[in-house]
Order: C-alpha cells, then structure tokens, then sequence
C-alpha cells in the first residue's frame, strides 16, 4: 500500500476521546510552548535542554505544516469533548520498503495528564500505522527514568527488544535507552481495532 498521501488527506482520524488533526499555523504558539518547556524537553528529546527563538521554531514548524514527506507524519491531538488542542503525535523513519516506522506521543497540556489521553493516542496512532500505511513493525524509545511512556508502550503490546546503556547524560547522571517494538500480527492479536468497520482515511 502506498504511503504518500500528506496528512491533511489522511485527517480527521478519531478514536474515544481524541482525534488527529494535521499541523495548523494557527496553533503555532502553543506548539512554540510545548517546545521551549523544560519539563517536556526532559521526558522526550536527547539534546539538552536550550530554549529556541520563536522565528528558529517557526521555520521548521513551517516545513513540517507545508511539506509532506513519505518519511514522516506529524500530528496534532485535540480532545474531542471540548475541541482543545492537548498534544502531538508522529510516525517518523517510515520506510515502505521494511514496512517500518518509530512514533511517539506528548500530551503538552497538563491537565489531561494521567486521564487515559496518551494511552487513546497512541492506539489511533499505531491503527493508523497498521491499517492505513500497512506497517509490519512499529518502534518507540523511552529513557529509563520516563516511566509514564514505557508503561504505555508495554500496556499495548510493545516487547522491550533492547538497552543503550548510559545513553544519555542528564540530572548530573547517565541513563540508559530502551527501545520497544511491537509487530503486525501482534497488535492484531492483543490489541486490534475495536472499530466496526477498519479505519478509513479522506484520501
């Protein structure tokens, strides 16, 4: 199955409470937010935290809303009871050919953590990745001190294939990497869709 249609042809996407928007210029301050706060700079990027000028940002934020990559799809989440926009989610080193992809998922607002938001997501994102890109492999990393994200990933089928030891540098201390995947006829059997009918894309 090709994968080239950009994401504004494959959204909306919705599961329960939460539905996939492409990137919207319009939101780019609370996207701007997201990326210069230290808390979730720490739980989601290798490079030390440094706040970013808001015309740097812009310019990538740019690329990633005007053009499309077959490597990558990138994601806003909005809750679907009040239409607020809570977070991002991606695919990212998507490869047809291996039928691969890494993902990941932040919810930026803080008061829909801990209340199931990134557990929904993250299984719309891996339906997306399963039935619309036909993927036979879907990976996530976490640190080791990110417990939040490595419960979620194991809670949906992930199995912990490996560890980068003292991988990363931070808090005066060394911290290991690990790397989770879960493939197709896994997700099929453990998780599936709950949906009535498979997931469907605009395109």
């Amino acid at each position: 199955m090709s994968i080239t249609f950009p994401v504004d042809q494959v959204t909306p996407l919705t599961r329960d409470r939460v539905r996939f928007e492409p990137l919207q210029m319009e939101n780019i301050h609370t996207h701007f937010q997201w990326n210069n706060d230290a808390e979730l700079n720490r739980l989601d990027s290798e490079l030390p935290y440094e706040e970013e000028s808001f015309g740097t940002f812009k310019k990538r934020f740019e690329r990633l809303c005007t053009e499309p990559s077959n490597s990558h799809r990138h994601f806003e989440i909005h809750s679907r009871e009040d239409e607020e926009l809570i977070g991002v989610a991606f695919a990212i080193r998507i490869s047809e050919h291996n039928r691969h992809a890494l993902v990941g998922i932040t919810i930026g607002e803080r008061e829909y953590w801990g209340q199931g938001y990134g557990k929904e997501s993250l299984r719309l994102l891996l339906e997306y990745c399963f039935e619309a890109l036909d993927l036979h492999r879907v990976s996530a990393e976490t640190f080791e001190y990110n417990t939040t994200w490595r419960d979620l990933v194991e809670g949906l089928g992930f199995r912990k294939e490996g560890t980068a030891r003292d991988y990363l540098y931070r808090d005066g201390q060394f911290w290991d990497k690990e790397m989770y995947a879960v493939l197709e006829d896994e997700y099929a059997e453990r998780i599936g869709s709950s949906r009535e009918e498979p997931l469907e894309t605009a395109a």
